[in-house]
């Protein structure tokens, strides 16, 4: 008896068994990457698919953007490709909870579209086979994409995670304007004070914002004038630690070598300077405590000389053509740094906007939908609409764009109030350096023009877009958060004196028992992996 039942047991097992493996079959062939397309799909030209599809997707709206059914750049596409969404959009504020959350239930869209994913989403969620790989689908549906990143493999490193395969598209922005910092100068006052030349040194810079302090430059009899403004100095670190020969504070390569920025001494010479500006008051007194609106408004009131922004006239007021009174500071030295000025650069890549889960159904569809996205045509639709409602041309050759004003309504809020999703939040698009060129806007083109002469030559990537494995990224996220902490609270109070640079061993030596070296070693591995997928 007990034999029978061994032999009936041992059935079960092998029956089991044969029903897992074929059950498995079932589903590796069924993977949306491999699967072929049917009849309804044109693996060229438009429409995509003949009958129309539905695809559901899920991205981050911000505050600016209006419903995605109502935007133009859907409408458009609709009719171009045959491809319908059904959208799932949580607010930017939001859009992390929810997509955690989706991920954790299993409730998971078809498509990710200006999806906001970290690094560690692709991994994780790519290992299981959650999200797809996408490179076959590039290699035979998207030569738009292919083509760039043939061309650009440092964006194709960038965006492969460790196991070799690429998850999720990024949106790729190449023009210098968009990865260099802009600090201006007011124009006005360096007429008022007959300065004739943007300082390119930290002691020509010091000098000058002297003059602003005590020369009256905005002529009200008052001494009002704030030579210098910040937020938390988080704006204005980017030009001013570079021309001590520091990219930033955190992690950063030299010569294939990971340090920690805020070791070096060239920072020390950073805290010591700006400790100087604060001191003399050249240094906004509100920079640790005022927001936005109240650095705006002290711009506003004649007030500022120097400062961050996208454009001058965003502080100061004025227009697009008076604004071009005003220069870019340019990349500066230092004693510290005497010979070659640099500038941090962005990579101007947007990783994790875009990602096919594994209940898509049209994998090939949704790659062509994007791959149009990456053409010089489907960028303009998505960054900027249709011709005739956002823009239009400005010259008969059709060489330049300008804007079409709206009544009522800014130029960011009609973009992404009637036009677009692509306000405040990243998609899966190229935009070559010509693209954001071809304005016919006074201060855009004086803004290109001055990021083109000043910083674009000195530009310097202080560290590449890698991949971390989850569990690196285990070992050093408690230390790095602790660190960010510290630094920036200890960079505050030596600015301010709160804290003496007689101190500045004992910080060194905190940092170090926080853990950095450990913090190193795995970014080294990383970066070093990261050379490797290069070869």
């Amino acid at each position: 008896m007990k034999r029978q039942l061994s032999i009936w047991l041992s059935v079960l097992l092998a029956v089991s068994l044969l029903l897992a493996a074929c059950a498995k079959d079932e589903t590796e062939s069924a993977n949306p990457e491999e699967r072929e397309p049917g009849d309804n799909f044109n693996a060229t030209g438009f429409p995509i698919v003949n009958e129309p599809v539905e695809i559901e997707v899920m991205g981050a709206r911000h505050a600016l953007v209006g419903e995605w059914k109502n935007l133009a750049f859907f409408r458009e596409m609709e009719k171009l490709t045959n491809v319908k969404f059904n959208y799932n959009t949580p607010p930017s504020s939001d859009y992390a909870e929810k997509k955690n959350l989706a991920f954790a239930s299993g409730e998971i869209p078809e498509v990710f579209f200006g999806g906001q994913l970290t690094t560690d989403d692709e991994i994780t969620y790519g290992q299981q086979g959650i999200l797809i790989p996408l490179e076959g689908l590039i290699e035979k549906y998207a030569p738009n994409i292919r083509k760039v990143l043939d061309e650009n493999p440092e964006i194709k490193q960038s965006i492969t995670a460790p196991d070799g395969h690429i998850y999720a598209l990024p949106g790729v922005n190449q023009a210098p304007i968009a990865k260099l910092t802009s600090m201006w100068i007011n124009g006005h006052w360096m007429q008022k004070l007959g300065i004739t030349e943007a300082p390119r040194t930290t002691d020509e810079m010091y000098k000058m914002l002297k003059d602003f302090k005590e020369k009256d430059p905005n002529g009200n009899g008052e001494a009002d004038e704030i030579p210098l403004t910040s937020i938390k100095l988080g704006d204005v670190r980017g030009m001013f630690l570079p021309a001590f020969g520091v990219l930033r504070r955190e992690h950063m390569a030299v010569d294939d070598k990971v340090i920690y920025g805020a070791l070096q001494p060239g920072y020390k010479a950073y805290l010591e300077y700006m400790n100087r500006l604060w001191k003399e008051q050249l240094l906004d007194p509100g920079t640790f405590s005022q927001t936005t609106e109240q650095k705006s408004a002290k711009g506003h009131a004649g007030q500022v000389g120097v400062f961050t922004d996208a454009l001058p006239y965003l502080t100061l007021g004025g227009d697009s053509e008076s604004s071009t009174i005003h220069p870019l500071v340019p990349a500066m030295t230092s004693p510290a740094n005497p010979d070659q000025p640099i500038i941090s650069q962005g990579s101007g890549i947007s990783r994790g906007t875009f990602a096919i889960t594994n209940k898509c159904k049209y994998p090939e569809v949704i790659i062509r939908y994007v791959d149009y996205l990456w053409s010089p045509e489907g960028e303009i639709l998505i960054h900027y609409g249709l011709e005739g409602d956002l823009w239009e041309w400005a010259d008969d050759e059709k060489k330049l764009r300008k804007y079409i004003e709206h009544e009522g309504m800014n130029i960011e809020e009609y973009r992404g109030g009637k036009v677009t999703p692509a306000v405040g939040v990243s998609f899966p698009m190229f935009t070559p350096e010509e693209v954001e060129n071809n304005w016919a806007d006074p201060m855009h083109q004086f803004r290109i023009a001055e990021v083109d002469k000043k910083l674009k030559p000195y530009g310097k990537s202080p560290f590449p877009d890698i991949y971390l494995l989850p569990e690196e990224r285990q070992q050093i996220q408690g230390i790095e958060t602790d660190l960010n902490t510290y630094v920036e609270s200890m960079e505050a109070k030596f600015v301010t004196g709160e804290a003496s640079m007689d101190q500045w061993d004992t910080f060194v030596k905190t940092v170090k028992d926080m853990g950095v070296d450990k913090l190193l070693e795995v970014y080294q591995t990383g970066y070093d992996r990261w050379l490797a997928a290069d070869k």
